[in-house]
């Protein structure tokens, strides 16, 4: 007669990588081109290992000077993506599914003519953001990447379709 088998089952581990031990590193930094920050931004993001779930804050800022003469006037845009992303599969290659928010300040100045270039949109305010894309990320410490759609919704503006790609460091 012949002993019953036994059956070893594997402990969960991280939404980084399924082939890494429990304490697979949580954090990115990242920089975005283009994407939920417009031009670009720079970002943290903090994952949720049981849920799948990544947490993340940007930050960007661009001015560029809308005459030649001087003392001219600037036009600026400052923005803040703030969202939560789902990460959807196993191993390195995850399908990320995000909503969350952009702060907006768009800001004009006067040039040394007087001219204002204000519009409907300067000033603060909120976009709706989203993420439906694809994301690398490394068995541990390392080089992640990723690409994606993410359009913005804003009130006074209406639907922007956007993407953007991003490469950071997982640690």
């Amino acid at each position: 007669m012949t002993a019953p088998a036994t059956v070893e089952i594997a402990p969960a581990t991280t939404p980084l990588a399924d082939e890494t031990a429990v304490d697979s590193p949580a954090n990115v930094v990242f920089f975005e081109a283009f994407g939920n920050g417009l031009l670009y931004s720079v970002n943290y993001e903090r994952l949720v290992a049981p849920l799948h779930v990544g947490l993340r804050a940007g930050a960007s800022y661009f001015s560029y000077r809308v005459a030649r003469e001087s003392a001219s006037g600037n036009f600026t845009i400052a923005s803040f993506p703030l969202v939560a992303s789902y990460y959807v599969g196993r191993g390195h290659h995850r399908l990320e599914l995000g909503l969350g928010g952009t702060i907006l300040h768009v800001g004009v100045s006067r040039d040394s003519t007087g001219t204002s270039f204000a519009g409907a949109g300067t000033g603060l305010g909120v976009a709706v953001t989203a993420v439906v894309g694809y994301r690398y990320f490394p068995r541990a410490r390392g080089i992640t990447f990723g690409i994606g759609f993410t359009p913005l919704v804003r009130a006074e503006k209406g639907f922007l379709p956007w993407g953007g790609a991003n490469v950071g460091y997982v640690f």
